[in-house]
């Protein structure tokens, strides 16, 4: 296995850092069960996809700098996911963006998504060996709608078993 610590390492292991310090600022918005129901949705959802275009015969990006499994990108999948799913979920429930503030709210998270992806890349943290930017423009709302409908679900669920 060829692996070096240099950059993008780093960067992994800044934005992960980053994103977990904010979400231990909201972490106690949310009732322990949906913390670990997002936090194991995202885990099994974001490594599913990664790891289905990552493998053969896709092999449309890579994390870090080869082919091989590295460490560092781990972090993303175990943290950086789930935190920002979590930040996004805070969001739309706290200042209730519901309705047509939902498609709003989406679009502005699928800007600041793309936008943190083309850091991603120009940090080398992500590689392009066939995906393009443009292809994330569909996914990013797609996986906001399944974390609403799954938020949703749960919180209703936890709120019929309270009473």
């Amino acid at each position: 296995m060829n692996f070096t610590f240099d950059w993008n390492e780093w960067f992994f292991i800044i934005a992960s850092s980053v994103i977990f310090f904010l979400f231990l600022f909201i972490r106690k918005y949310f009732n322990p069960v949906i913390v670990i129901i997002i936090w194991i949705f995202n885990i099994t959802y974001v490594s599913t996809i990664d790891y289905f275009l990552v493998g053969t015969p896709f092999k449309l990006y890579i994390f870090g700098d080869n082919a091989s499994y590295e460490l560092s990108g781990a972090l993303f999948h175990l943290f950086m996911y789930p935190c920002a799913s979590l930040l996004f979920l805070y969001g739309y429930d706290k200042f209730e963006l519901y309705g047509k503030k939902t498609i709003w709210y989406i679009l502005f998270w699928n800007a600041f998504s793309l936008f943190f992806e083309w850091v991603c890349v120009k940090n080398h943290a992500l590689t392009y060996t066939g995906w393009k930017l443009y292809y994330s423009i569909p996914t990013y709302p797609f996986t906001a709608v399944i974390l609403i409908i799954l938020f949703r679900f749960t919180k209703k669920k936890l709120l019929e078993l309270s009473l």
